[in-house]
């Protein structure tokens, strides 16, 4: 439960959410925002949810580089190649793919721990 605590999830999840509140409900347009924020939050998010439930159910703590790399590669091939060929409710942007990546940077080395970060927090008890 130590990624529901991260600050950069908090502060991912938190973002994501005012945007969503400002551009849909409240009707706002913020430009850049509406364009990549969402993209830039997106594996922050999904990723670190996912690291909660590997957590839970397989005792697994991080995610490797080249899991982190895979998943960036399938989900940007899902979401700018796939969709847009299934439905015209979906545009193909390749910025999308940058966005992505600086977000699956982000969780890397911000949200997803070092080994030696666990050990540290376990020994302390947090």
């Amino acid at each position: 439960m130590r990624t529901l605590r991260n600050p950069f999830f908090l502060l991912s999840v938190s973002l994501f959410a005012l945007h969503q509140i400002s551009q849909k409900g409240l009707g706002l347009q913020i430009g850049w925002a509406d364009s990549y924020l969402d993209n830039l939050l997106c594996f922050p998010i999904l990723m670190g949810i996912w690291q909660v439930e590997r957590q839970a159910r397989w005792k697994l703590d991080r995610f490797s580089g080249f899991e982190v790399f895979s998943a960036w590669l399938f989900l940007s091939f899902v979401f700018e190649v796939v969709f847009p060929k299934l439905s015209a409710g979906f545009t193909a942007d390749w910025m999308d793919v940058v966005f992505y990546a600086a977000g699956a940077v982000g969780f890397y080395f911000l949200i997803n721990p070092e080994s030696s970060q666990l050990k540290t927090i376990s020994s302390t008890g947090r």
